[in-house]
Formats: structure tokens, sequence, C-alpha cells
């Protein structure tokens, strides 16, 4: 029997033995003193929390997230949201990890051909032996096509770092065009290394952070690692690399976004938005994805966004023309 997405899930549908991916697992004391094991189950399609109450307490240490499991339990609903009331979880292989994880939408070899020619496209010496020096790695660059984004809001899936790396080059280089005052070169190469210290702050298979992602935060830990191969190539011009690390730093654009810095020069300030509107546009694609089939004409709350976004009203033509406002006396 093929397995169900998470996406097709419904309530009361029962599971036998259904394997997921663990993304989370903690062991809870309720109120009551007895145990309750929460975890977060994935597939492609998405993630559901799931609860065993009473569970001894070597259950959990059977689990480790980033890993396979099997469950058997009931698919139930608890504050109008889904969730699988478990009566079995096991360890077990998966075979093929596709299947759990959520991937770019587009394919990697047809990205990293991209970012290839991106790559090839700059011309000043500096930047292009910089890109060289920390792109050139095999094993560095392939967790760079593997890794996500981010954890939930936007491009959280396998290649969705690079994803979100393109797009942001795509923007810049359109920036470029508007505004001639841009270093066109500088302005690339900050935007292909912009987000670099994410290869090393989540967890490619979680996609929780890790402990040096959560404590350093990947703003520093890119910029970190861009300082250090500027370092290693003699004679890198001082201006440039000063440019460079400002740019990683600044691109939260405000300093209770996570920049220790706000944005100072003209490429900074143009790699901060082309940052957001990717993170924003991509974040709202996905809640709306993610709302299909509910009703209303609002998604449920976006955290990203901290407000309901609007997919448009659902009432037909002639309920719309009969609720639109009148002018009084007409």
């Amino acid at each position: 029997m093929p397995r169900v997405p998470i996406a097709q899930f419904r309530v009361n549908m029962p599971l036998r033995r259904h394997p997921f991916l663990l993304r989370e697992a903690n062991l809870i004391t309720t109120r009551g003193g007895s145990t309750m094991l929460r975890v977060t189950l994935a597939d492609r399609s998405g993630t559901i929390p799931g609860v065993q109450f009473d569970v001894p307490s070597h259950i959990v240490e059977m689990l480790t997230p980033g890993t396979g499991v099997e469950v058997t339990g009931r698919v139930s609903e608890y504050r109008d949201e889904l969730q699988v009331a478990i009566d079995r979880i096991t360890p077990v292989e998966l075979d093929d990890l596709s299947e759990f994880l959520p991937t770019a939408r587009r394919p990697i070899p047809e990205m990293l051909a991209e970012f290839a020619a991106l790559r090839s496209s700059i011309r000043q010496p500096d930047l292009a032996r910089l890109l060289e020096a920390l792109f050139d790695d095999a094993a560095f660059m392939k967790a760079f096509s593997q890794a996500p984004a981010a954890k939930t809001f936007h491009h959280a899936c396998l290649g969705g770092l690079l994803e979100h790396t393109l797009c942001v080059a795509r923007l810049v280089e359109t920036a470029c065009t508007l505004y001639p005052e841009l270093d066109r070169d500088l302005a690339l190469t900050v935007a292909l290394l912009h987000d670099i210290g994410k290869v090393r702050a989540y967890n490619p298979r979680t996609f929780e952070m890790t402990d040096e992602g959560a404590v350093w935060g990947h703003l520093y830990m890119g910029a970190s690692q861009v300082e250090h191969a500027i370092a290693s190539l003699d004679g890198f011009d001082k201006e440039l690399g000063l440019r460079i690390v400002h740019a990683i730093l600044a691109h939260h654009g405000k300093l209770e976004h996570g920049s220790p810095v706000l944005p100072m020069t003209l490429e900074a300030i143009v790699l901060h938005a082309a940052d957001q509107l990717d993170g924003d546009a991509r974040g709202a694609i996905d809640q709306f994805e993610r709302s299909q089939g509910e009703t209303g004409s609002f998604t449920r709350h976006s955290l990203m966004h901290e407000t309901r976004l609007y997919r448009g009203s659902q009432e037909s033509p002639d309920e719309q023309q009969l609720s639109f406002w009148k002018p009084e006396g007409r």
C-alpha cells in the first residue's frame, strides 16, 4: 500500500507502521505527573506534530532527530490543527530520503550551472579569487547546494539555500541595471556570499539550528568564514574586504533583526532589500500553498508576515455584487 503524504492526512485516518522522518522528539512531564512524548514528523509534503502519553523514559532515548521512524496510531485534531495520536513509534531505516525531505522547486544541477555562470561573470580579480577560494572546495559546495535556507519561513528544503542565493543574485543584477552607481561585481559577490554561514547554522536533515547556529548566528558565521578566506589571499584589497564583510553583517537591515550594523554602503543596502524581498515573497507563496483546501478569504496567521494573508474573496460574483457597498439613497 503506498505511503500517504502528510499533506493528504485527514482527521481519524488510521496509521499503521507509517514511515516518517523525525524532526524533533521531547519527553514532557504533564501537570498530572505522567510523561508525554511530543514529536515533529515530516515528509516532503510537510510536517505534523505527534503525541504519545504515558511513555517510558527509555523510548525517547531510542529516537534520534534526522532519522526515520515508523508510527502506528491515528490522525486527530487539537486546537483546530491536525496531529498524530501515537500508539507506537519505533526507529526505522529510510531507504530514500528524497521522499521525506522537501526539495527546491528547481533541479539542483540546473541551479549549480547558473551559480557557476554567475561566478564566471565576475571580472574583478580579488573578488574572483575569493569566490574560487570558497566555492572550489567540492565538499563545501556539495553542502552549500543541499542546505536549507531556513527552518520554516522560506526555502526550508534541500537546495533551499542555493535557490534563495540565486534569487537574491538575480534581484541584485536587476538593481544594477537600474542603478549604474552600483559596483556590479561587488554587489553580485556579496549576493552569492550573504548566507554562506547557513551551511553550518542548520542541520541539513532536521532543518533545526545547530548549536553553532543558535549561539553565533549565521551572519557572524558567514562573515567570519569570508574574513578568514580573505586573510588567506595575499594582497587582497583591504577596502574591498571591508565592504564585503560589512554587507554580510548588515544584510538583515536592522539591529533588532539580527544585523550587528546597519547597511552603510549602496551594495549593502541593495543586498538587504533583495534578501528581504525574496524571503518575504517566497514565504507568502509557501503560506498560500499550505492553505490550499482551506475556506475563507484569508490564510491562517503567518508568523513571518505578522498577519493573515489575503487569498481573495471566496464569494461568487453574484454574492460579491449583493454585498458591495452602495451609497445611501440609491
